[in-house]
């Protein structure tokens, strides 16, 4: 074996730019915190399980253990911050301090919780985490495979197609692995605030294969997993992510993978009021035709949105979203007028001004605008919409109209006078926020016979697909550093395996499956190596081993990743 020489050096070591820096950690286990059964709360008072299997019960605090026989129901109650646990009605500790693991040989059920119109099935194990006075989190500790497995055919319906389903497991397992700090005893969580994971039962065949045959691939930007964001319909023209989620804020960390795209590569942005009108007005071919919010259209009575409007303007107020607050003390009446006065690149409303006779609010942000302008109690499906009028004429008005027929036409939308507002109508297209994929184009896409990476390079601009950096290092244990990857052979696509050596260690030792490799890095000074690895690869699941740094190179470290590039010979 040996690394390709200078000319034909797959990767170019960036010498001026290397900054050396420990590599994020993949996840190989995840931490879920289980929500109730209308996903209102994550603190429970609590719980009931059974569990067709044995299962071990261990309060971590103390070590006691309890082994429990299959089919019977387990009871815990949070009392004065101590777990109170119960089999069958029989006390079997009420001080356990916790945290307390319950461990089934296969499955565990939450009695409380239906998923999907089936009972909620868990497999791992299950962690109580005392939080506070007389609460607790429900949390489901398993591997990140099989984790996937319970989100993605939650996440995209299982129509879509393989391909589809593979994009959606690359992009669900970024979301596992981003760093987080918003939940102190869980990386994620099991709603749609996070992912959406129903466990064991929701599983079904086809995800599960796009979950095996994704497994160790991430998309990649600079050799980093990228925030891979997704929602259900773009509408055509996906958002950037800037406009979205860092609006007015200068010192964000840019997030160039997240750039606005549009499916037809004919469609310039939207950036008039008549641009956006003439776009969300038609059915315009792209890949997210199919969805049911494509394009919609929503109306409220004046009345009707001026309820809605004094009590959302109150809540987004206090969530900082409106300017002035609005504090409830007074009704806002007389609605004249919605005005978009922010859009971002897709004609998304990034703010609105609402005009009543009494006051004059700017909403600011996609999620708040949505937010204030529901219908039945629901959020807007997108911020991508104009706005009409619907006026009702006064006599004066009418009268006036009949005596310059033969000049004016009856216009239906805004009319000068004293016209009074009737009607507000929305019209616009497309559902969630829009940045990064679209879901409901990713299921087009593959109807059409794309493959899930160019799916996820079509949403994701500048990507590559891969696995995460795995950091080398020296230990006196002969601990091996390991990831595994699946390759199909079929698709043709090289793979490079990349060693970014930035203190040029004296020697390596690695495994492709059962290739072992010790080259000689006496002759490399590039701190960024490549090699080509595919005729080592079989039609499946890979592993690369490297053993840990001699002793010899005590202080130093390397980083390895594959990354899976192009077509064979292109």
């Amino acid at each position: 074996m040996k690394f390709l020489s200078r000319g034909l050096l797959v990767f170019i070591a960036f010498l001026m730019f290397f900054i050396p820096s420990v590599a994020q950690e993949e996840k190989t286990t995840i931490r879920v915190g289980i929500s109730n059964q209308s996903f209102a709360t994550y603190e429970h008072e609590s719980v009931t399980f059974s569990s067709p299997e044995e299962i071990l019960i261990v309060d971590l605090a103390s070590n006691s253990q309890y082994k429990i026989g299959k089919d019977k129901t387990i009871s815990v109650k949070i009392i004065d911050n101590n777990f109170k646990i119960l089999s069958d009605g029989e006390i079997l500790t009420k001080d356990a301090k916790g945290p307390v693991v319950l461990t089934p040989k296969e499955k565990i059920a939450i009695v409380e919780l239906n998923r999907k119109g089936m009972p909620a099935y868990y497999s791992g194990l299950i962690e109580l985490v005392a939080i506070k006075q007389n609460k607790f989190n429900i949390i489901n500790v398993l591997d990140l495979q099989t984790y996937l497995k319970g989100v993605v055919p939650n996440e995209m319906p299982v129509s879509f197609g393989l391909e589809a389903l593979k994009a959606q497991a690359v992009a669900a397992r970024n979301y596992a692995n981003r760093p987080q700090n918003a939940y102190k005893n869980y990386d994620v969580c099991d709603s749609t605030a996070c992912q959406v994971y129903y466990g064991m039962n929701s599983q079904k065949e086809v995800s599960n294969k796009a979950v095996d045959e994704t497994k160790g691939i991430y998309a990649l930007y600079k050799d980093e997993p990228i925030l891979a964001l997704y929602s259900s319909t773009a509408g055509g023209i996906s958002e950037d992510w800037k406009n979205v989620y860092a609006l007015n804020q200068p010192n964000a960390t840019p997030k160039p993978y997240l750039t606005s795209v549009c499916d037809d590569s004919n469609q310039n942005f939207l950036t008039t009021e008549k641009e956006v009108r003439d776009f969300y007005s038609n059915k315009t071919l792209s890949f997210d035709i199919k969805s049911p919010r494509y394009r919609w259209t929503v109306e409220w009575e004046i009345d009707e949105l001026e309820a809605v409007l004094n009590k959302t303007l109150l809540e987004q107020s206090r969530a900082g979203l409106v300017e002035p607050k609005f504090d409830g003390s007074y009704k806002l009446e007389g609605l004249k007028d919605i005005k978009v006065l922010k859009r971002g690149n897709s004609g998304k409303a990034l703010e609105i001004e609402i005009v009543f006779k009494n006051g004059t609010f700017k909403v600011m942000r996609e999620l708040g605008i949505r937010r204030v302008l529901k219908k039945n109690n629901t959020m807007l499906a997108s911020a991508n919409f104009f706005v009409d009028k619907i006026e009702v004429k006064s006599e004066n008005d009418k009268e006036q109209d009949k005596e310059n027929q033969a000049i004016f036409s009856f216009e239906k939308f805004i009319h000068p006078y004293d016209n009074k507002v009737k009607k507000i109508v929305l019209t616009g297209g497309g559902f969630g926020h829009g940045v990064g994929m679209s879901q409901y184009g990713a299921g087009y896409m593959a109807q059409m016979g794309k493959k899930y990476d160019e799916i996820l390079k079509h949403y994701y601009s500048g990507i590559t697909l891969g696995t995460m950096q795995k950091e080398v290092l020296y230990n006196p244990y002969n601990i091996e550093y390991k990831t595994e990857f699946y390759y199909q052979k079929s698709s043709a696509k090289d793979v490079i395996l990349k060693v970014v050596n930035p203190k040029r260690v004296s020697s390596l030792n690695f495994r492709i499956n059962e290739h072992t490799f010790s080259p000689d890095m006496s002759g490399y000074s590039a701190k960024t190596l490549g090699m080509d690895i595919t005729k080592y690869l079989v039609n499946g699941v890979n592993q690369i081993v490297f053993s840990p740094l001699s002793e010899k190179d005590k202080s130093k470290s390397i980083t390895f990743q594959i990354e899976v590039g192009n077509k064979i010979g292109k």
